[in-house]
């Protein structure tokens, strides 16, 4: 086990990794596992930058074959915390049977539908979140640190090149490069798998099975609130009318009505009349944007005058507030099948829009990271672990851009690319049906119009489930996912 022996600027204490070994059951399979936590130095200009930390579940098993799965959450500026105590890891937080914190709940609990029955895990977090972090410069007095003013991690290129450097590492420390490689990114993570698909090839030699992409942002255009695009608006109706019917207030559909055949009508809906209304704009007669705009308040729920006068440019705030506004209540952001009580029903702006599903699940995530690596692991740090810093995602620059007025940042042509070059690769992509932040027809949209080959594009698998953004948090949910990547993975066997 490696130590880093630099200390770190605001605590000045010595970060020591740890291990330990459990069993874990899988169905009626008992998996010894030996679960490692420590920090793997990263390196700019031969010289050593940061430590990056990361949780690897390592199953003792004869083969020097079995498949490993590398896990990254978003943000950016999210730690791997919730894939690994939500989704993946055999140990995950206590929530009902359909995503709800259950209150007074703490530590973690068994995870029958963890992924070590069909492959090893590694969780990473990225620098500036978890434990990891950038070490200080050194000044003339060796003695005496100095923090740098900015993190060069905090950048889209160099976040991806410090993957491909884990990876690599990773690999050679533990002996693994024979191992079927695999990659799962959720939200900005997603966007870091789509951009990898070329990367991991071209810029790190890593030859990747498969790419598992959760809850993805690919094209940063398509988050941003615009009256002169359209596509933001698109990719949002499919889902709102979604939420609308989870919460018996789609006007358009009986209450009884199969939830697919709503969603398709609002596909269908959205790339035709909606569409076309939002392009056309005062072009099109004003009786008819007020027909197209009135059948999409009673597709997604709201009040027609709203819509019509909103022009149908519904922004996810306005949406979540105006949904259940007679009820005085707010649909989350993260998880439109949830709501909370609005406490100030009387005010016009979003910021009681709150981000109920991601946000006040935060405490419970880093008790159970705090408990889990330095009590069942032995993990020796004074180091804050920070689930999401946001002073991260404040701060994240496009370092791959020559000009300030080309700064957005997207990943369609790099994830056409790696597919296609890599004969090999299979992906899985996947989303929750009630999610507004990364709305699941972005990526149903993208993939239709990024004009891939046939053979190409047979080996692409996209699931839509129940839930949002973290749709995993629900247990039924959870195991559908779960058996989804086992076959994505045995695929390969």
């Amino acid at each position: 086990m490696s130590e880093t022996k630099e200390k770190n600027p605001d605590t000045e204490a010595t970060n020591k990794g740890g291990k330990n070994t459990f069993t874990f059951m899988r169905g009626p399979d008992e998996l010894v596992t030996e679960v490692v936590a420590d920090w793997m130095p990263l390196h700019i200009d031969e010289e050593p930058a940061a430590d990056m930390f990361y949780t690897a579940y390592l199953v003792k098993d004869d083969s020097a074959q079995r498949p490993i799965t590398f896990c990254i959450n978003g943000g950016p500026g999210g730690s791997s915390v919730f894939l690994q105590f939500g989704c993946a890891g055999p140990r995950i937080l206590a929530y009902d049977d359909e995503g709800k914190e259950i209150a007074g709940a703490k530590g973690l609990v068994d995870n029958p539908s963890h992924w070590l029955g069909f492959t090893d895990l590694v969780f990473i977090d990225a620098i500036g979140t978890g434990y990891s972090r950038l070490r200080p410069e050194k000044t003339a007095d060796k003695d005496k640190p100095t923090a740098k003013k900015d993190n060069p991690y905090w950048a889209v290129k160099k976040d991806l090149a410090s993957i491909g450097e884990f990876m690599r590492k990773f690999l050679t420390r533990h002996n693994r490069w024979q191992s079927p490689l695999f990659f799962a990114g959720e939200s900005y993570g997603g966007y870091r798998a789509a951009r990898l698909a070329k990367l991991f090839s071209k810029e790190f030699q890593l030859v990747v099975n498969g790419i598992i992409v959760i809850s993805p942002i690919w094209q940063f255009r398509d988050a941003s609130d615009s009256d002169y695009s359209t596509s933001q608006w698109v990719n949002q109706l499919p889902v709102y009318a979604g939420i609308a019917h989870r919460h018996a207030m789609c006007r358009h559909f009986d209450a009884g009505t199969p939830m697919g055949q709503v969603l398709e009508a609002a596909e269908q809906f959205a790339i035709s009349d909606y569409a076309r209304a939002l392009v056309a704009g005062s072009m099109m007669e004003d009786a008819e944007r007020q027909r197209i705009f009135t059948y999409a308040a009673d597709l997604i729920g709201l009040d027609p005058r709203f819509v019509i006068e909103s022009e149908g440019r519904i922004s996810l705030g306005d949406f979540a507030r105006e949904l259940k506004k007679q009820d005085h209540r707010i649909t989350d952001l993260y998880d439109g099948s949830l709501s909370s009580g609005d406490a100030f029903p009387d005010r016009t702006n979003n910021e009681a829009a709150v981000n109920e599903a991601l946000f006040n699940t935060m405490n419970l995530y880093a008790a159970a990271i705090y408990q889990w690596q330095r009590s069942e692991l032995g993990v020796a740090t004074d180091l804050e672990y920070t689930v999401l810093n946001e002073e991260a995602h404040k701060a994240w620059k496009n370092d791959e851009k020559e000009y300030d007025l080309f700064q957005l940042a997207e990943s369609m042509d790099d994830f056409r690319a790696g597919v296609t070059s890599n004969t090999a690769m299979k992906v899985l992509v996947v989303h929750g049906q009630y999610d507004t932040v990364t709305p699941y027809f972005a990526s149903k949209r993208l993939l239709h119009q990024s004009r891939l080959k046939p053979e190409v594009r047979a080996r692409i698998t996209e699931k839509l489930y129940q839930g949002g953004h973290m749709f995993y948090s629900w247990h039924e949910q959870r195991s559908l996912f779960s058996e989804d990547v086992k076959a994505l993975i045995q695929s390969f066997s």
